[in-house]
């Protein structure tokens, strides 16, 4: 009898051995606020960078410090650059493309309470929590839902990480930066403050974060350095029996924007010589054949572009305008550069680790951000600016799918959860907004997976993104339609032209349909 339970427990150690070693895993990295500035997409119909940067040859030089470890996974990734968010929005953006379930379903807008407290997610299936329940061993720290902190024990409004459902083990971690604020940050700007930051690299939250995931990935395991808060484990260990969901989240570039100085030292503001007076005014200019409906997205009167700009005028009139902008900027791309330094550590880890043969990564931003386009510093809006997002997936295992060709098929970031489960060979749990990407990352010449996609800000307001039109509808009824061909910065709204009326109505009623059922994509 113990020969045979000892045969027994072999078999089964075997086994589990077999599926970790089969079953890939998976590092999933979130960037916050992260737009389309990264070195692949510079040069995309429409970046703001070349409105920044005109000059090619100093465009170049930019991109390469400003985005090195973005740029290298692109060439070893698929680079998806004509990705969206559902919502540009942190809280719903993450919530949604974790349980599947879009905005307008669940009527998560904000995220001023935990996703569990509402009825129409509270027994939602996320996309860790499947994973979990097929074997996988889920762990992260950082940003991934909309707050880092979670307590699997406490009150579930507490537990911002979904601690309890989610993951095998959450370590609450530190993020961000510490810093000073720019003479030119406006005292009333809220969170919008910038300046170089008061920490050296290693001192940061976000480097520790990365830092840490790294460790656990050299060596199996790692306690954390930098612990936020005082509950939950202070650390991970990776099992030698089971494939991992790996998750790390990066908080900058998110407001505020501080970051340590060496990266404001990259981008001197005389290089920035599109910002110019003539460019700020035709900012402005470009919301004139706006509807109603986007009144309460302009930022002339209220928000943070007017905040900026009203400062600026207190320093010295309207002169000190451009300069506030290019500073404002300047802090942006030193946050950007910031956070790609510490995935660079982040990744350095995992080639380091046994696990880089057999860990897919999945690299993403939640939203867009606006860093003068529509005369706007947010993301909020269902501009393509607020919604465009960072989104690769480096698989060591195909190298065919790891060749850095772009992959200009509209893909969403929902499209992540049924993707991972397709290549995991785990079922989805019920309907997802999104669809799997697999076939795009065996080809880049492979049927779009979406023919549309449809993105929400707040209740009522919508986009729906074609190959080639972005039509846009607010609570109001009022509208925008962009030729996305033509005209890639939206600067033409179409949707009162008789010509295009045609074109309205059929986009009205397929915006319609997708809000009647999400699922028939």
């Amino acid at each position: 009898m113990r020969k045979i339970t000892t045969l027994t427990f072999l078999f089964i150690a075997l086994g589990a051995t077999l599926i970790a070693e089969t079953k890939p895993n998976f590092l999933f990295v979130a960037v916050d606020d992260l737009n389309d500035f990264s070195g692949h997409t510079s040069e995309e119909d429409g970046n703001f960078l070349k409105i920044i940067y005109p000059d090619p040859e100093i465009r170049e030089k930019v991109v390469a410090r400003l985005t090195p470890t973005l740029n290298r996974l692109a060439q070893e990734s698929v680079p998806f650059t004509r990705a969206y968010c559902p919502s540009a929005l942190c809280g719903p953006s993450r919530t949604s493309l974790m349980t599947g379930v879009a905005p307008h379903v669940s009527g998560y807008y904000m995220h001023n309470r935990n996703f569990r407290t509402y009825d129409t997610l509270k027994d939602v299936v996320t996309l860790p929590q499947q994973l979990k329940a097929h074997g996988y061993f889920t762990a992260g720290a950082g940003k991934i839902f909309h707050r880092a902190l979670g307590n699997s024990e406490g009150p579930i409004e507490d537990d911002w990480s979904d601690a309890r459902n989610s993951w095998t083990t959450w370590v609450n971690h530190s993020q961000g930066a510490a810093g000073s604020k720019s003479k030119y940050a406006p005292p009333k700007g809220g969170n919008m403050q910038w300046g170089p930051g008061s920490q050296s690299l290693e001192e940061t939250g976000d480097w520790n974060t990365a830092d840490f995931i790294a460790r656990v990935l050299e060596n199996g395991g790692a306690t954390a350095n930098k612990l936020r808060g005082d509950v939950g484990p202070d650390g991970i260990e990776l099992p030698e029996d089971q494939p991992f969901f790996l998750a790390c989240g990066i908080f900058r570039p998110h407001l505020p924007f501080y970051a340590p100085q060496e990266f404001f030292d990259l981008f001197p503001t005389e290089e920035m010589t599109g910002l110019t007076r003539e460019n700020l005014d035709a900012m402005l200019a470009d919301l004139e054949d706006l509807p109603a409906g986007a009144d309460q997205f302009l930022q002339t009167k209220k928000g943070k572009m007017h905040a900026i700009m009203e400062h600026a005028n207190e320093l010295g009139g309207p002169a000190e305008e451009v300069p506030a902008w290019r500073s404002m900027v300047q802090s942006y791309l030193a946050c950007v550069a910031f956070a790609d330094a510490c995935l660079g550590r982040l990744f350095e880890g995992l080639e380091n680790s046994e696990y880089k043969d057999n860990t897919v990564v999945f690299l993403w931003s939640d939203h867009g951000y606006h860093v003068g386009a529509k005369y706007r510093v947010a993301k909020q809006a269902v501009w393509e600016k607020a919604n465009r997002v960072v989104l690769m997936v480096r698989d060591p295992r195909n190298p065919k799918g790891s060749n850095g060709i772009p992959r200009r098929q509209l893909a969403s970031l929902n499209d992540m959860y049924p993707t991972i489960c397709d290549m995991a060979g785990i079922s989805l749990p019920g309907p997802n907004v999104g669809r799997s990407l697999a076939p795009l990352l065996n080809s880049a010449k492979a049927k779009p997976v979406n023919k549309d996609l449809v993105f929400t800000y707040m209740e009522g307001n919508h986009c729906l993104r074609t190959e080639r039109y972005a039509y846009l509808r607010y609570k109001d009824g009022t509208t925008e339609l962009y030729d996305m061909k033509k005209d890639p910065r939206q600067l033409d709204n179409l949707a009162h032209k008789l010509r295009y009326a045609k074109r309205v109505k059929k986009l009205n009623a397929r915006l319609d349909e997708w809000l009647a059922d999400p699922n028939a994509n």
